[in-house]
């Protein structure tokens, strides 16, 4: 009888040993889960900035393919540059720019007045190299690699 019961108390403790290691691992699953949707959420951000006539990358978030992304143009120079990128054509594309915003389809580009910041907001379904330039200074090019690459 005693050696029932020693059996019953070490069985019933390993059977909650158990029960919580599962809730364990399900919560710590649930938690990266979470995590990851989080990181999907957020938008990939890019900064570039135009200084001494040149294309300036300052500040980069992951970029995914088909996920929302946000370019953050800042023009340093004392006269004005513009941005513009063949990637634009036919995307939905929002721009803010001087207190405006504009939005719509086919827009090629913009002109930043010196000293001032233009936002960016397209979501961008293909992999590849961006390029971009400057509509008023024909030397003004740079690029841009967006990559879709698996994290595991």
């Amino acid at each position: 009888m005693r050696a029932c019961r020693r059996f019953g108390i070490w069985s019933t403790r390993w059977i909650l040993l158990s029960v919580a290691t599962i809730m364990s691992l399900s919560w710590l699953n649930a938690e990266r889960g979470m995590a990851l949707e989080t990181m999907s959420a957020q938008k990939s951000r890019i900064e570039i900035t135009i200084r001494n006539s040149t294309y300036l990358r300052t500040k980069t978030t992951p970029v995914r393919a088909g996920m929302p992304m946000v370019l953050v143009v800042r023009n340093e120079d004392p006269i004005p540059h513009g941005f513009s990128s063949p990637m634009f054509a036919g995307l939905p594309v929002t721009i803010e720019a001087g207190g405006i915003e504009v939005f719509g389809r086919g827009i090629d580009g913009l002109h930043v007045a010196p000293g001032q910041t233009a936002v960016i907001r397209l979501t961008n379904g293909q992999q590849g190299k961006m390029t971009f330039r400057c509509d008023l200074h024909p030397n003004l090019e740079g690029e841009l690699y967006l990559l879709d690459v698996p994290v595991g």
